[in-house]
């Protein structure tokens, strides 16, 4: 079966200001082949395909990593200084922990399709507790996340 395609005026009903369009751009400059990007190795020989500004020029407020964690490996503690983080668990199972503003770590299991939020500047960690490798998206409401890499107690 195939559905039309419904053209609305939503921007007439929405109280929301959109985005102003960016001069010359196309259709295809709004999306991203991610699996593209070349790979970038970060702490502990985790992968990561990075989704921001500097591989999207048009990105704005936004961003996102596709992250490959090795069998028995970890995304080490790191904390974002200008964004919170969303994590989303595709394939493998996860240990994440986040640290609050009062020093407590909190440890949560992860399986595919639950998702972890670690809010803005709280230290955290994500690691492989299965016999696969993980695959995860993160997601960062910042085009260029910024991170402080954290020593391992």
């Amino acid at each position: 079966m195939t559905l039309p395609f419904i053209r609305s005026n939503v921007f007439a009903q929405s109280t929301a200001t959109p985005a102003a369009p960016t001069a010359g751009a196309k259709a295809e400059d709004y999306m991203l082949h991610l699996m593209q990007v070349p790979s970038a190795v970060i702490p502990n020989d985790v992968t990561a395909r990075k989704g921001n500004q500097k591989a999207w020029p048009l990105l704005q407020g936004v961003s996102i990593a596709q992250v490959e964690v090795p069998v028995g490996g970890w995304r080490a503690p790191h904390l974002h200084t200008n964004t919170a983080e969303l994590a989303v668990v595709l394939n493998g199972t996860a240990r994440a922990a986040l640290q609050n503003p009062e020093k407590e770590w909190f440890e949560i299991d992860l399986q595919p399709g639950d998702c972890v939020y670690f809010p803005l500047g709280w230290p955290h960690w994500f690691r492989n507790t299965g016999s696969n490798v993980l695959q995860a998206y993160f997601n960062y409401g910042h085009q260029l996340p910024a991170t402080v890499e954290l020593p391992v107690s």
